[in-house]
């Protein structure tokens, strides 16, 4: 689960800012909080703000992050993704820390690099606790200075492990968790101490990060769960949909008509992402078809999704004969099917093509399996619809707004100290918690103006 989020120099946001899911003071809806040794998690945040405040670039944020871990500075296609309003950030570091909690104890995993020159210069992992923290390492590649906690390592594995760190200590362009991580199943077999290193790579690895045009994302429910999970969610979305038909294909079938460049990388991406895995799964989006890949033991299964409507079997329809919302939809239901516990997603503009109504359904329907299952879902979106106390607690809520200085700046909503019983949908239109844009202009083409007055 997520504790904290900050980004600092990094596209809109200058100075550090704070994403927190720690649960505060509030009373209402107490049972769909997580609870760790000494702190309670929220399961739900919603960020609001304005059009170019910052949303989407928060979500992008942690993305970027999430690429970095996996794949280092090699990720990075624009170097110039640094706050350039400042053109002293351009040599400043920038800055990703992620707080979770893995079992019941909590981390700070982060770097910090240097956009511009594409170069990691610090990395660490610290345990914390109420009291004190404890270093599990960090490291700094421009002084080339590292430090470990030796409890985990065995006394007859230190010297390897010495190896390890001074190969990759000066290294700038990947992280010291994936090295560690990657290809040292002997080192760590013998050094089980070294698992949480493992567990916060996995993670990132399981961390399910969706935009609105991601042709291709990871689903590792899609490995275990069966279009019937699917078909009983998608019919309380009063969509006309009443089946969902699975075809078994071959790979060469599912990759019709779609170019070379996309087929390497799809099976690129397939198997990276499911290297360490048992099994994982895909929902892919190939040519307006709706295509299901499982991967176990490394055995590659596709599935062709269509869709009955009205309880007519001999007719079915492809995804891109849907409407947008229920393809919208459809991205989104994955977060209500997964059965595995401690998932996170984080959804950039969620009501994307959907209803209102429907976007305020979906948020009821997770927040009603979350008092019974440990998932997290973390959204953006102008739905607000959604600003409404009896559906959300006052710190399930966040604003992002641009300062002075043109930079993003994120604040919870709870700061406000509103009454439970408070109507805010109305209150945050009319800007009083900001995040909403006001207009104080109107626009008129000149020639529209010169016509007018013409004819006075």
């Amino acid at each position: 689960m997520l504790e904290r989020f900050t980004v600092g120099n990094f596209l809109s946001f200058n100075k550090n800012q704070t994403l927190a899911m720690i649960a505060g003071n509030v009373q209402k809806n107490k049972d769909r909080l997580f609870l760790a040794d000494d702190i309670k998690l929220l399961k739900f945040g919603a960020v609001y703000g304005a059009n170019a405040a910052g949303k989407s670039n928060l979500i992008k944020a942690m993305a970027f992050a999430q690429g970095i871990v996996h794949h280092g500075t090699k990720t990075i296609k624009t170097p110039n993704v640094y706050f350039r309003l400042d053109d002293m950030n351009k040599s400043r570091p920038s800055y990703f820390e992620f707080e979770i909690c893995i079992g019941s104890k909590s981390y700070a995993y982060g770097f910090e690099l240097v956009l511009d020159k594409r170069e990691i210069t610090e990395e660490w992992l610290i345990e914390l606790g109420p009291v004190k923290e404890k270093e599990i390492f960090t490291r700094n590649t421009s002084t080339g200075m590292y430090s470990y906690d030796l409890s985990l390592i065995e006394e007859s594995s230190r010297q390897r492990f010495e190896i390890y760190i001074s190969d990759v200590k000066t290294v700038k362009n990947k992280t010291f968790l994936n090295y560690i991580v990657t290809d040292k199943e002997e080192l760590h077999e013998q050094n089980p101490k070294l698992s949480i290193l493992k567990e916060t790579f996995r993670w990132f690895q399981k961390l399910n990060i969706s935009f609105p045009d991601t042709p291709i994302t990871m689903y590792d429910c899609l490995a275990t769960e069966n279009p019937e999970g699917i078909e009983k969610a998608i019919k309380s979305f009063s969509t006309g949909i009443t089946k969902v038909n699975a075809k078994t294909i071959t790979q060469e079938e599912a990759l019709e008509g779609t170019p070379t460049a996309v087929r390497e990388q799809i099976g690129k991406d397939i198997q990276n992402d499911c290297k360490e895995r048992h099994s994982c799964g895909y929902r892919m989006n190939l040519g307006g078809r709706l295509i299901l890949v499982t991967i176990k033991e490394g055995i590659a299964d596709f599935k062709e999704i269509t869709f009955s409507h009205n309880n007519l079997d001999t007719q079915s329809f492809s995804l891109n004969e849907e409407s947008q919302g229920t393809q919208r939809l459809l991205d989104l239901l994955s977060v209500l099917v997964t059965s595995k516990n401690n998932s996170v997603f984080v959804i950039d503009e969620i009501d994307r093509s959907l209803h209102p109504k429907l976007t305020v359904h979906f948020v009821k329907n997770f927040l009603a399996i979350a008092k019974h299952k440990d998932i997290q879902l973390i959204i953006t979106t102008h739905e607000s619809h959604l600003l409404d106390l009896e559906i959300l607690r006052q710190d399930e809520i966040y604003f992002v707004e641009k300062n002075k200085n043109g930079a993003s700046v994120l604040f919870p909503f709870d700061q406000f100290k509103e009454r439970f019983d408070k109507k805010i949908e109305k209150a945050y239109l009319d800007g009083r918690y900001g995040g909403a844009p006001l207009f104080d202009t109107f626009f008129m083409p000149q020639e529209i103006i010169e016509t007018t007055e013409e004819g006075e």
